[in-house]
């Protein structure tokens, strides 16, 4: 094979940037070198005089690895901060980590093999759980760095810290002083497998089988007034309709709709009564399979004080009205528990209802509950069926399929219970309506979460502050012996307060209840003998008081402008922070609510390891690199539920692959351009530099636009589409002929170098927010030449520009638009002559345009000489037509130049030079490249 004796005078690319990415091996070198310069606190100081932009992170659990969750989380959080460091904003990101409450407290029972009855030494539990904790914490730190997430990750921020646990307590009795929080019996979410009361947010819903059941409640005193002629010789009973049986013990009245009218209903059979919604009559007839006549109607009003019979006790209950009976199911009278049920609650208290809750933390009944004693609540629902059939209460007993609530920690079905708690009262001074309202100042990505929220907080029950765990923050308070009041006292407060910010709470578990209290402390009722409250505070309260113990503590702007997290937060973290800042601060402590959904795998479903569908970040950032994941989440529509495999991770692959390959090569034709000597002047660029200097500021404009909107799809797709399109599909296609072949300092050439450089150096600013690590690689390249000399140490030390260095020219815009549009009507001509064997290579090509508008042909003959270079062929011609514009190619006239490989007429014109075009013939010369005989290399 011959060597090419002109090789040596092609300036071909030349860069130590490998095409082969090989990220995974790098990514950990880079990481070194962030931890090394500090990159973090370098960043700060960079803008420390700059605007201040405060994303507050939400704390995540710190019971286990990271998940798939996890890295779209913190990646979307760290690209709209590395984005707006980026443009000058003072950026400080302070991760944290819950680190209190039941994840942890089972993990850790279940690694000592215990029960929550068995723990006897607390404070050595709770050492144990701190320590326990900790372990995780470091193990997810680790995780996040990996994913390249920049932070204050020696100093993050830990629920579980002395002074964190002080600004929790010192909150918490803040809001007791102020009249918000109170205790009180009220019915509430239970879960009876971990034994606590759980919050709103800590419950999911799942479709479950059950038994409904219909019931006679036979009324005490059928009155003819009400119901008219009817034969009072047979039973008259309220039909009834549940799906939980086992309440049926705590049945305290029945409500009806005081607007609805009732029909009575008359057996066929037994001649027995039944009142059920007129509406539903219907219904109830066909569901129980009963042959009825309708025997009258009355109005619910007039049902409202009648007694009926409780079908177990046979004790007399009232029959109430409510606002919440429905007339889309049932039969429109509804069984009311105070005991077991919110709504049956505040009708309970509403019309003087006993709250009956024979139902222990366990979930089993207690003494009251009769025959039923011990036994768990759904394990008696068909005990207590049988013994309601037996009594002659049941009508009809039925399977049905319904939406149930599960505890989201242990995902067993929960029970609602009536216990003493801690509340806050969320209507206390009209505050329920002032957090809706004051939600239309808060900005929230999508819109759609304002009103999601709101809704939320309408119907949110009062928040129970208080939990029957051992790790976690302590409802700090005392009881006094005497007269059991709990203890409200600012000195009191003051005293607990100050003993918490400087030792955190464990004390609490720690000291006797005389070391809690200042000395000579009294009741008001004269008692001097004290309890302590045993429970904890609800870990939402603990993460819900971030904005107090990180943003203010530490000095940080107050409020955040952004709080980011997954969907599921706009009734959890976002409103526990929202409720006790508005009310302590009166403002949100966000002024944007950020949100992502959650990551399924790519059929759309939710990944367990059931299905064994679930993706380890580590998995792939081991096999694929942190910025093919990073990849993925910027091209990700995040806003809603997102999807994840190795066939979707194919996508960001293949684009990495194109962005990378652009980036070498650019890097690869400025190996030899110094600007301080070759920088060519704006107004002395080429044309098509000029013009692609304004396709530069159109894309800095849009990526821009993308990374303020939160829309990092729209920026990372116009940085691939300017890479593919206006890059490599066009200018430095086009370019490689004076990049290659003019001569080392040709004008041209220099002039494609000025604009590749601020191209260059453009992109990897402008990419870096998203691929980080394949930025900063990139960026240590163009350090070691004489291009980067001054560029900042790492590319994160630097800013991304707001405009392009030539205010874009409209005309000129507007004419190499339209010469690129027929550039793909002459790139489609060149490859059907090529497929018909007219010509190899586009080189060999004569490209002939014919027209027959006169405005066509002038715009073709202004720019013939240009046609050349942006079609990669040898000539053009410009004829007549009949049409309006068609294209045609020929193999070009002349011979094939050695050097440069266009076909030319002029080929041999120098006698030094048999085998080169004059162009090329002239370049040597100027140049003084000697030429050395052809070499047979090989066999």
């Amino acid at each position: 094979m011959a060597k090419n004796k002109y090789s040596h005078t092609v300036l071909l690319p030349k860069t130590d940037f490998p095409m082969r990415a090989g990220l995974a091996q790098k990514e950990p070198k880079i990481l070194e070198f962030w931890q090394s310069i500090n990159l973090y606190e370098a960043m700060l100081k960079k803008n420390e005089a700059g605007k201040h932009f405060v994303l507050h992170d939400g704390p995540p659990y710190a019971n286990g690895k990271i998940h798939i969750g996890h890295a779209l989380d913190k990646t979307i959080k760290d690209i709209i901060i590395k984005s707006r460091a980026m443009t000058g904003y003072y950026t400080p990101y302070v991760p944290g980590w819950d680190c209190h409450g039941l994840p942890i407290e089972q993990a850790l029972l279940k690694e000592l093999k215990q029960d929550k009855k068995h723990i006897t030494d607390v404070p050595a539990f709770r050492k144990k759980a701190r320590e326990f904790a900790a372990k995780f914490i470091d193990l997810q730190r680790q995780g996040f760095k990996r994913l390249g997430v920049q932070g204050d990750w020696d100093d993050p921020y830990l629920t579980m810290s002395p002074r964190y646990e002080g600004i929790t307590i010192g909150v918490f009795l803040d809001l007791i002083e102020k009249g918000y929080v109170y205790k009180g019996q009220k019915t509430i979410t239970w879960c009876s497998h971990c034994e606590t009361a759980l919050a709103d947010a800590e419950t999911e819903y799942k479709d479950v089988g059950s038994s409904s059941i219909y019931l006679r409640f036979r009324l005490a005193n059928p009155k003819k007034e009400v119901f008219g002629e009817l034969d009072y010789t047979k039973p008259v009973s309220l039909a009834v309709w549940t799906t939980t049986p086992w309440t049926i013990p705590s049945n305290m009245a029945a409500a009806v709709s005081n607007t609805e009218d009732y029909a009575v209903l008359q057996d066929e059979h037994t001649k027995e009564y039944y009142v059920v919604a007129e509406k539903l009559a219907e219904e109830f007839l066909k569901n129980t399979g009963l042959d009825c006549v309708q025997a009258g109607k009355v109005a619910g009003a007039d049902l409202v004080g009648l007694k009926y019979y409780h079908p177990l006790s046979h004790k007399e209950n009232p029959v109430i009205w409510t606002d919440f009976v429905a007339m889309d199911t049932g039969v429109g009278i509804v069984h009311i528990a105070p005991g077991h049920g919110e709504d049956d609650f505040r009708a309970g208290k509403q019309w003087g209802l006993e709250t009956f809750c024979p139902v222990d933390e366990k979930g089993c009944y207690t003494k009251d509950a009769g025959v039923f004693e011990g036994m768990h609540v759904f394990e008696a629902n068909p005990l207590m069926v049988k013994k309601l059939d037996e009594l002659g209460a049941l009508i009809k007993e039925q399977e049905i399929t319904h939406s149930y609530p599960h505890c989201w920690r242990c995902h067993n079905p929960i029970i609602f219970r009536a216990t003493e708690q801690w509340f806050m009262n969320i209507d206390k001074d009209g505050l329920r309506q002032k957090l809706m309202d004051n939600l239309s100042n808060v900005k929230f990505y999508p819109a759609g979460g304002e009103e999601r929220m709101r809704s939320m907080i309408g119907l949110r029950p009062d928040w129970c502050l208080s939990r029957q765990r051992f790790w976690g923050t302590p409802v700090t308070i005392l009881y006094c012996k005497k007269c059991g009041k709990p203890q409200v006292d600012h000195k009191l407060f003051e005293f607990i307060k100050s003993r918490a910010m400087e030792e955190g709470s464990d004390f609490w578990f720690t000291d006797p209840v005389e070391k809690l209290m200042p000395e000579g402390y009294r009741c008001s009722c004269g008692g001097t003998e004290f309890k302590k409250e045993t429970d904890i505070l609800d870990v939402w309260l603990d993460s819900g008081v971030s904005w107090a113990a990180v943003l203010k503590d530490r000095g940080i702007t107050f409020p955040a402008d952004v709080y980011s997290e997954g969907s599921d937060q706009h009734r959890g973290w976002f409103q526990s922070s929202y409720i006790p800042s508005f009310t302590l601060e009166g403002t949100a402590p966000f002024k944007t609510i950020l949100t992502h959904g959650m990551v399924l795998d790519q059929y759309g479903r939710p990944m367990h390891k059931s299905l064994g569908n679930s993706v380890d970040p580590e998995d792939v950032i081991n096999k694929y690199g942190a910025d093919i994941l990073r990849l993925w989440v910027s091209f990700a529509d995040y806003q809603g539920d997102v999807r994840i495999s190795d066939e979707i991770l194919g996508g960001p692959i293949d684009t990495y692959r194109k962005i990378r390959n652009t980036v070498r090569y650019a890097l690869g034709n400025l190996s030899d351009y110094d600007p301080a000597q070759h920088r060519v002047p704006g107004k002395e660029l080429a044309e098509m530099d000029r013009y692609m200097l304004g396709r530069l500021d159109s894309l800095i404009q849009e990526v821009h636009a993308g990374y303020g909107d939160f829309n990092f799809r729209r920026a990372m797709r116009a940085i691939t589409d300017f890479c593919i399109l206006d890059l490599s599909s066009f200018m430095l296609d086009a370019s490689k002929d004076r990049l290659y072949t003019l001569g080392a300092s040709s004008p041209a050439r220099r002039s494609a170098q000025t604009v590749l450089a601020e191209i260059a150096v453009t992109l990897l600013q402008l990419m870096a927010p998203v691929l980080s690590f394949t930025a900063e690689e990139a960026w240590q390249e163009l350090r070691k030449t004489a291009l980067g000399r001054d560029l900042p140490q790492s590319i994160f030390l630097s800013n991304m520009p707001q405009n392009a260095s030539l205010i874009p020219d409209v005309k000129l815009e507007e004419k190499w638009n339209k010469i690129r549009r027929v550039r793909e009507t002459v790139q489609k001509t060149l490859e059907e002559a090529r497929q018909k064997g007219v010509i190899g290579s586009s080189l060999e090509a004569k490209v002939i345009f014919k027209t027959s508008d006169p405005a066509v042909k002038a715009f073709l003959e202004e720019t013939k000489t240009l046609w050349p270079e942006i079609a990669i062929v040898s000539d053009v011609e410009i004829a007549d037509g009949e049409e309006e514009l068609t294209v045609s190619a020929e193999h070009a006239a002349g011979q094939k130049c050695a050097r440069c490989w266009q076909w030319k007429q002029d080929v041999g014109a120098e006698a030094a030079h048999p085998d080169l075009c004059a162009r090329c013939a002239c370049v040597l010369d100027k140049e003084g490249f000697v030429i050395e005989e052809e070499e047979k290399v090989g066999a």
